[in-house]
């Protein structure tokens, strides 16, 4: 079992493909590249922490086009979002407002929406679509599809960055 991160798909979200530059030329071009990458990553077994702003339309639509995705799916809610029963419906197992979880080493914020100032700890996030297109900025990892290919990231590939940003920020410090 493999852990997976994602935020921001916006399914059937047609102005998101025009506010986002996504090279998509229809809602359903986007929605079947988003499916195709998700499967393609994730397997049943897998868990999936998705960050916010799944989609727009009516429940059941959601609810069939999240039962073709992959994974045990957890929701930290976005503000496209429903509430937490609706997004139970949709097809999410939990649904939290925001949640700390450990990825190798370290202690990790789930949210939807970046904290401003960001925390002393590290914080995944989405919500700034491609408007932040540096991954990681003052320990705030941007996990919107847009940054990284439309495909969700893999817990080896957060740990990998976490620790080069720990290990980035001892040398900083020993310099000083």
């Amino acid at each position: 079992m493999n852990k997976w991160f994602i935020s921001d798909t916006h399914f059937s979200h047609a102005n998101i493909i025009r506010y986002a530059g996504r090279p998509f030329q229809s809602v359903d071009e986007m929605n079947e590249k988003l499916i195709e990458h998700w499967n393609a990553h994730i397997e049943p077994q897998d868990t999936v922490f998705f960050l916010g702003d799944f989609g727009l339309g009516p429940t059941d639509f959601l609810a069939s086009l999240c039962s073709t995705l992959h994974g045990q799916k957890i929701c930290i809610r976005g503000n496209h979002d429903g509430t937490p029963a609706k997004m139970h419906t949709i097809g999410f197992t939990l649904v939290l407002e925001s949640a700390f979880i450990k990825i190798g080493r370290h202690q990790v914020e789930l949210v939807h929406i970046p904290s401003q100032p960001a925390p002393s700890h590290f914080q995944l996030h989405g919500h700034v679509h491609e408007k932040r297109p540096n991954k990681l900025i003052d320990r705030q990892l941007n996990l919107s599809v847009e940054v990284w290919e439309y495909k969700p990231v893999s817990e080896k590939t957060i740990m990998a960055i976490l620790d080069r940003a720990d290990s980035s920020s001892v040398i900083a410090s020993n310099i000083s």
